[in-house]
């Protein structure tokens, strides 16, 4: 009975959203589509169809930029003044081009190091260039080593494997990304380590490890914590220790907090964390699934996909944009961890790739390289997408009633759009709007903001109609009372009379 009921439940709530869907858009056509199914995800975690918020619009390869085929390419940072880092690992190069990405303007192959001897790099995979000292950070793989050097490759620090009890003799040192915070320090992605990210100072001296990944709880590891509860030390020793997924790769937003992300089916708490100077996650308790809710079969290459995140940007307006290898997808958030829109998929078309590596933003662009295809990907905001972010953007910098207007716009190209919903039963909340607040939350299956709403209507009826429930009150007090009395003589009444027959 109770399923019965839930099913009913989700029927009225799809039969709402389809009738404001045909109300705001009957002449409304769809803004854009894709050779996949572009899909978001509905207060049930289901899948279901949606608007593009981006569309793929044109590839580029070094053969487009008149330098030959890019060879693997695993990394790409837009610096402070716009110019696109692009890491050739094949070719052992580092490429930089224009802010439209239709022109080389340098070709980083050959360093000069201090004693002015030169060296070249290779296989590098990550690339960071710090806004503050315009710094150029590189993970030079199987070089082990992270290079630091300036725009014209004058390289003024080597970071190299640390001497130190903290970092085992036994380990090689191979950076995969690299990012420096506003202080100068260094944080490294070690294709070996799952201990954290390296952490050097401005000096290139080592200072341990930083953001760790949490042990996932699987029954396996619970197993194993109460066996080495009762073995013997010996026992211990041969045991198989339980350790954390590492980090895959990381990235900066403007107020200086370290986003992380972990590509692994079996981590699950720590796939995207947010972490402050201390390294303590800010995401711990945002609920967040990152990457598709479960696996998902894609009819493009008749497969089953479970989200694995390998890399990760922070925009410039604060959205998380999340690279999802096994899929193609990218899975793009706002600050909150609300998700916006799923775009990309596993093809050999426009749009589609074979191995994601790496992506980066720029005003309303979103570029991806596919290490296979050896080409970059540009996807460009769909009208939809812009309006989405309008709202967003008002909305978490508190202004709510003025993105009230861009919501209801939201709902003309999507009428199922969950992030609408609580945005106008949010900013329906701060008008005073209390029943309309209720509607949306209920829509958008958000018991947090009905309760908030209804908090609000109640205190609103009972000041409204506050002369009649006083007078209802007293009369059924006084009544009450007189109830009371009235018995209480009948009783004292009867009793004397029983006493009088007794007598």
């Amino acid at each position: 009975m109770v399923f019965v009921q839930q099913k009913l439940k989700k029927l009225v709530v799809i039969a709402l959203a389809g009738i404001m869907t045909a109300a705001f858009s009957a002449s409304l056509a769809v803004s854009a589509e894709e050779h996949y199914d572009v899909y978001n995800y509905d207060r049930w975690n289901e899948a279901i169809p949606s608007q593009a918020g981006y569309l793929a619009s044109h590839s580029v390869s070094g053969q487009d930029l008149g330098i030959g085929d890019f060879s693997a390419p695993s990394d790409i940072f837009r610096d402070a003044y716009d110019r696109f880092f692009i890491v050739d690992t094949g070719n052992h190069r580092i490429v930089v081009t224009n802010s439209e990405l239709t022109e080389v303007v340098k070709i980083l192959e050959e360093f000069t190091l201090p004693d002015g001897s030169t060296t070249t790099l290779r296989d590098p995979e990550g690339i960071y260039v710090s806004p503050e000292s315009d710094l150029i950070y590189i993970a030079d793989y199987n070089n082990s080593r992270v290079l630091v050097c300036d725009y014209e490759g004058n390289v003024t620090m080597e970071i190299t494997k640390p001497e130190s009890e903290l970092f085992s003799s036994e380990l090689t040192f191979l950076p995969q990304r690299v990012i420096a915070d506003k202080a100068g320090n260094v944080y490294v992605v070690l294709g070996n380590i799952t201990t954290g990210a390296a952490m050097f100072n401005s000096d290139g001296e080592f200072q341990g490890y930083y953001g760790a990944n949490t042990v996932e709880a699987t029954s396996q590891v619970i197993v194993n914590y109460f066996w080495k509860l009762i073995s013997t030390e010996k026992m211990r020793s041969k045991s198989a220790r339980s350790v954390p997924t590492g980090i895959t790769s990381f990235d900066l937003d403007d107020e200086g907090f370290i986003y992380t992300c972990t590509q692994s089916t079996s981590q699950k708490t720590d796939t995207v964390k947010k972490l402050n100077p201390a390294g303590k996650n800010l995401f711990s308790n945002l609920g967040v699934t990152w990457g598709d809710f479960e696996s998902l079969y894609d009819v493009n290459t008749a497969r089953s996909y479970q989200s694995m995140i390998c890399d990760i940007e922070i925009s410039d307006d604060g959205n998380i944009n999340c690279l999802d290898l096994t899929s193609g997808r990218i899975f793009q958030y706002d600050k909150e961890g609300n998700l916006l829109f799923i775009f990309g998929s596993a093809s050999e078309q426009l749009g589609g790739f074979t191995e994601v590596s790496a992506i980066e933003s720029i005003g309303g662009r979103v570029l991806v390289t596919d290490s296979r295809k050896d080409y970059i990907t540009v996807f460009e905001e769909t009208d939809f997408g812009s309006i989405v972010h309008e709202a967003t953007n008002l909305y978490n910098g508190g202004y709510y009633e003025e993105a009230l207007d861009p919501w209801y716009k939201v709902l003309q190209y999507d009428g199922n759009y969950r992030r609408a919903f609580l945005g106008i039963s949010a900013a329906l909340l701060v008008e005073g709007d209390y029943e309309g607040s209720m509607k949306y939350a209920k829509l958008a299956d958000s018991p947090y903001r009905y309760n908030r709403a209804f908090e609000g209507w109640r205190t609103e009826f009972l000041s409204a109609h506050l002369t009649e429930i006083t007078v209802i009150v007293c009369v059924i007090a006084a009544g009450g009372v007189g109830a009371y009395l009235y018995l209480k003589k009948r009783r004292k009444s009867t009793d004397n009379g029983k006493e009088a027959e007794t007598v």
